[in-house]
């Protein structure tokens, strides 16, 4: 299963803070899930908003942490600790032109079958296939473009086929 998020640290708290990204919703995270780990941890989402009605829209079981209210800084701060039962990611890639080029070439043959089966695009085994890559609500997307169609998809169904 592919991980493509970072690794939340304790820096990254004064740099949002900085870029007045006030608001974090954390919401569980299956993909960073390792069942060769010796020690299991929860694992987390972060995904960072300058306003709050983007953080409103998540999913009802998400947590909204303000990082201007002390108690949900110290709460964070708490969860990024060494000792915590806790994993937290934050909902950004290092690099989207590398991740684009690993979904590319690991999963180009899921692609051809996503496409084969839930479309009517016929393209040739000549042509290649080249998504774009983007995160919604912590959830990471596939858009397919192909004759003036374009097709997105959650990566989870993409994987899966």
């Amino acid at each position: 299963m592919l991980q493509p998020f970072e690794e939340f640290r304790m820096i990254y708290i004064s740099r949002l803070r900085d870029l007045k990204k006030r608001w974090l919703v954390s919401q569980s995270y299956d993909r960073a899930y390792d069942p060769f780990a010796g020690e299991q941890k929860i694992d987390l989402l972060l995904t960072d908003y300058d306003v709050l009605g983007g953080a409103n829209i998540h999913d009802k079981y998400a947590a909204i942490l303000d990082l201007e209210k002390p108690v949900h800084q110290k709460k964070l701060e708490e969860l990024l600790s060494g000792n915590s039962g806790y994993r937290i990611f934050w909902a950004v890639v290092t690099s989207a032109k590398a991740l684009q080029e690993r979904i590319n070439r690991q999963y180009s043959d899921n692609m051809r079958r996503y496409i084969a089966k839930y479309t009517h695009w016929r393209i040739g085994s000549d042509r290649k296939i080249t998504p774009a890559v983007d995160v919604t609500f912590g959830e990471l997307f596939v858009t397919l473009k192909y004759g003036g169609q374009s097709l997105r998809i959650k990566f989870d169904d993409l994987e899966k086929i």
